[in-house]
C-alpha cells in the first residue's frame, strides 16, 4: 500500500519538493495526491509535512522532523565489503552512496561505501538490499510514526 495524504493537507508543497520520485502532486493551498504507482514508499514525504497530514504504507501517521533529524543512511565500515558488492550503491535511485577507496582502513583496498548526505532521502532500498549488514537508515522506521497520546481527564 502507497503512503496517502489526507484531508489534513494544507497544499504547502513540502511533500512534492522533497519527494525524489514525483510521486505527489498538487497546488499550493490544495489536498496533493500520491501516485501510487510511483510511490516507493520512503517516508521522505512525511518527514517534511508540516500539518502531518501523510499516512504511510501500514495506516499510521508520519511524524514531522527537523532537518537535521531527517532519516539518513549509515554504513557501518567494518561491515562493507565495497568494491565487488556495491548493490547498495547500484539500487540507490538518488546517487546518494558512492565507493570511497581512500579511506585509512589499510586492510581493505576494495573501498567503503559512503554516503553523501544531501541525496540521501532514507528510502531503506539500500538497506533492504545490503546482505552484509553494512548500512542502515537512522532512525529506525518504527521513530517515524507519530504516536498518539490518550489524555483521561
Amino acid at each position: 500500500m502507497p503512503y496517502e495524504i489526507t484531508e489534513t493537507c494544507i497544499g504547502c508543497t513540502a511533500c512534492t519538493n522533497r519527494c525524489p520520485t514525483g510521486a505527489i502532486t498538487g497546488s499550493r493551498s490544495v489536498i496533493h495526491v500520491i501516485d501510487p504507482k510511483l510511490c516507493i514508499d520512503c517516508g521522505a514525504c512525511g518527514v517534511v509535512c508540516p500539518p502531518e497530514a501523510i499516512i504511510d504504507d501500514i495506516g499510521d501517521v508520519c511524524k514531522t522532523f527537523r532537518r537535521k533529524e531527517w532519516p539518513k543512511a549509515i554504513v557501518i565500515e567494518e561491515n562493507c565489503i565495497g568494491s565487488g558488492c556495491e548493490l547498495c550503491i547500484n539500487v540507490c535511485p538518488f546517487e546518494a552512496l558512492y565507493l570511497d577507496s581512500s579511506g585509512d582502513r589499510v586492510d581493505d583496498f576494495f573501498g567503503i561505501a559512503t554516503v553523501i548526505e544531501r541525496k540521501c532521502t532514507g528510502c531503506r532500498l539500500c538497506e533492504q538490499s545490503c546482505g552484509w549488514g553494512a548500512i542502515y537508515i537512522d532512525p529506525p522506521r518504527e521513530q517515524l510514526k507519530k504516536e498518539f497520546v490518550d489524555v483521561i481527564a
